[in-house]
């Protein structure tokens, strides 16, 4: 394994390279046949040490995901009409999944999934990888990056990501994603009832916070940097990631092998 300073970009692309198929093949491989012991085996090589994990295998489909992970925790929001439910794999698939599910009106909770992270804040580079499945019809699926409980509760997003189909200045923008609700920052294009990966690069400091956001797989792709994450108070106590499904939406999505590191 080449040692690299630790970037999404950088670091998958490095793994993949030494994987003897097409490029595409060579993603579809690693998301295959890879644990999430396998990629944390992976990105620890890179130098780098591992906050969060799992991929689900150990929990009980049909029941809630388990508060203890491989790595790291897992709190959920449930209520009538909206819930985060282990189920088996999607189609072309491997394993169990977290269901994030919101079906109701306008007085529906909002299903959360929190993954907390197993050290307190520090400035660093952190690396998100998450593997998603969006179903054809779902509203917004949501990824966002939120401060530490151990911040003081309640905890407060600062980056986030919305996975769905958005309208600008007349012109559809169909299975993009958008960054912070602002139609300025929409990059990629996924595929709707197939998996893929999204990989966030966080780079924090004292002066400024960087977001690298990528999207791999087949027929997923785009890339967009992030410069300056404000306020950088908020994303200097880093300390969870969420997974939901927000009001007015309505449908479902799936998620797996999430994985957050930071570089040693």
């Amino acid at each position: 394994m080449i040692s690299l300073s630790f970037n999404a970009r950088t670091c998958f692309d490095t793994i993949a390279h030494h994987l003897p198929q097409t490029p595409a093949g060579r993603l579809k491989h690693i998301l295959l046949l890879a644990s999430i012991g396998f990629l944390a085996a992976l990105f620890t090589g890179c130098g780098s040490t591992t906050l969060f994990q799992s991929s689900f295998d150990s929990n009980t489909v049909g029941a809630p995901p388990s508060h203890n992970q491989s790595t790291g925790t897992i709190d959920v929001s449930n209520g009538p009409g909206a819930t985060v439910t282990i189920v088996s794999v999607p189609p072309s698939a491997t394993g169990n999944w977290a269901q994030i599910q919101r079906i109701g009106g306008p007085g529906t909770p909002v299903p959360t999934m929190q993954c907390n992270l197993s050290q307190p804040p520090q400035d660093g580079s952190y690396t998100l990888l998450a593997v998603l499945y969006i179903p054809s019809g779902s509203g917004l699926a949501t990824v966002e990056f939120d401060t530490s409980s151990q911040s003081g509760p309640p905890s407060q997003g600062f980056l986030h990501l919305d996975f769905g189909d958005f309208t600008v200045n007349n012109k559809v923008y169909t299975n993009a994603v958008r960054v912070n609700d602002d139609s300025r920052l929409l990059f990629g294009n996924f595929p709707r009832d197939q998996f893929f990966t999204v990989a966030v690069t966080l780079e924090v400091s004292s002066s400024v916070a960087i977001a690298h956001m990528r999207l791999y797989g087949s027929g997923a792709s785009g890339n967009l940097d992030l410069n300056n994450i404000t306020p950088l108070s908020l994303a200097r106590q880093f300390g969870e990631v969420k997974f939901y499904m927000g009001f007015p939406w309505n449908g479902s999505f799936d998620t797996t092998n999430i994985l957050v590191t930071r570089k040693n």
